[in-house]
């Protein structure tokens, strides 16, 4: 098996001299940074999701409406992310990070103060909605900001570790939010609660201030001339906006309705734009070949692996509210633990990066496939492993393909985005496709079973296909490559 090449040909700049920092204290500072970067986005979403109930209460609105919320904070940070290659080609990496966390705390802490000092009903439902999009889609851009940033630091060992914290970083925020909800909120009350919050962001941009101290290279480095037209990917969010006004309207109205027909049109124009514009561009090395395929493969695994039906139905057949959360936190426990055995085996043998890629890929399709068992095996045990094994290997397979696609993000920027981009699309997007199997599994009379049955089996299919794109972009690997592998 041929290995993984390396992402483009472009060597990456090495950082002055003049600039060099004790190795120890730039790492620390660049740990804090990977760690906030990339799990801020998860605790703020699993903190509304924990909390439904004190939302309803707080807004004045059936707890059914939170969902809504759910939906906006999801799509602030898809559009965010989508519209991060713009931003990363014009903006350096340090200065993008430093304005969401600003605006992201300034967003939080306008919601706490709408909640404390009493507003009506229909202040609190506007700043509900307006800051935690706003404020999501700023801390969502945290993540490419805080990957190419780690690309500034030399040692290759170092910087595959700072990626794994990255990665971890997401689940352990999952971890971590049902805490804070469990001890903090009956204590601070939800106002107050993200007052505290919105301090958060402000550690980070503290640890941006003490990085452009001890890593000059970074402040104003990083930006590139247009690797990308802007008429592309301005196309492209305005492509990722269209559907996702079409996704809410839907989930709301039904996906017949006049509005959202509008947003499927809109959505499909958008589409067909882009399309053009990509076929009369000669994409750069970085974006195409395997690392391209490997992002493809990525995007594929991420739209069955949300965990939202399977613990639905866990729901509908009974399963304990306990259960179901220590099942949970199970499985974010795993997708930490695949993220670092990942990261750690390919330190150890680097040439083995085809190999994991897909034993990962493999773990999570056979984790699926467990899952889609559920109708005929649930015993209690069987399912609180199964969503461990999918998580073990899908955060396997994202921290390999992060450390195949950001070697060159000093160099290209915008290449920081792309992982983020493909991990909240593929979500997003597989979350409204297995809703639309569903709707249609119901429309053809099946029973909750039979429907869910469906969705199960899709998932399963994503993850094959998933598999399928990794083989075939090892083998093109192979046939246009001959270059030696490196974690680096």
């Amino acid at each position: 098996m041929t290995p993984v090449p390396s992402t483009s040909n472009v060597a990456r700049p090495a950082v002055p001299a003049a600039h060099a920092v004790p190795g120890a204290f730039a790492f620390v500072v660049l740990a804090g940074i990977a760690l906030f970067g990339n799990g801020l986005k998860s605790i703020v979403s699993s903190s509304v999701l924990v909390s439904e109930a004190e939302f309803a209460g707080v807004l004045g609105v059936p707890i059914e409406h939170v969902a809504v919320l759910l939906e906006s904070i999801i799509a602030g940070m898809v559009v965010a992310l989508a519209a991060a290659p713009l931003l990363l080609q014009r903006v350096c990496a340090r200065a993008l990070a430093i304005a969401a966390c600003m605006v992201a705390a300034t967003a939080f802490a306008t919601f706490a103060l709408v909640d404390l000092v009493g507003q009506p009903r229909a202040v609190r439902v506007a700043a509900a909605f307006g800051c935690f999009a706003l404020g999501a889609g700023a801390l969502a851009l945290l993540a490419p900001t805080a990957q190419a940033l780690l690309a500034f630091l030399p040692a290759p060992a170092k910087r595959n570790t700072l990626i794994a914290l990255w990665t971890g970083a997401a689940p352990a925020g999952f971890l971590v939010a049902p805490q804070m909800i469990k001890y903090l909120l009956p204590l601070l009350g939800l106002g107050f609660y993200f007052l505290a919050f919105s301090a958060l962001p402000l550690v980070l941009l503290a640890l941006l201030g003490v990085l452009g101290w001890a890593l000059p290279a970074v402040r104003g480095a990083g930006t590139t001339a247009s690797v990308l037209p802007v008429r592309m990917l301005l196309a492209f969010v305005a492509a990722v906006i269209a559907f996702e006004i079409w996704t809410t309207v839907g989930s709301i109205a039904g996906y017949a309705t006049p509005p959202a027909l509008l947003g499927l049109g809109v959505t499909a124009g958008m589409g067909l734009l882009l399309a053009r514009e990509v076929r009369r561009l000669a994409l750069p090395p970085a974006l195409t070949g395997t690392p391209g395929l490997l992002l493809l493969a990525l995007f594929v695994l991420e739209m069955p692996t949300t965990g939202f039906f399977d613990t639905a139905w866990l729901a509908q057949h009974s399963f304990a509210v306990g259960f179901i959360a220590d099942r949970s936190t199970l499985a974010a426990a795993a997708q930490i633990m695949g993220t670092f055995a990942a990261g750690w085996y390919v330190h150890r043998h680097p040439t083995a990066v085809p190999a994991l890629l897909q034993g990962f890929a493999a773990v999570a399709l056979a984790g699926l496939a467990a899952i889609a068992a559920y109708p005929w095996i649930a015993h209690p045990l069987y399912v609180l492993w199964t969503p461990a094994v999918q998580g073990f290997g899908a955060a396997g397979f994202t921290m390999l393909v992060c450390l195949a696609v950001v070697r060159d993000a000093a160099k290209y920027p915008l290449l920081a985005a792309l992982p983020s981009l493909a991990i909240m699309l593929g979500t997003e997007f597989g979350l409204e496709l297995l809703q639309l199997v569903f709707a249609v599994a119901r429309t053809a009379n099946m029973s909750d079973t039979g429907a869910y049955g469906a969705i199960f089996f899709a998932q399963v299919a994503f993850a094959a296909g998933a598999l399928i794109l990794i083989r075939f972009a090892l083998r093109r690997t192979g046939r246009d490559s001959a270059a030696p592998a490196s974690p680096d």
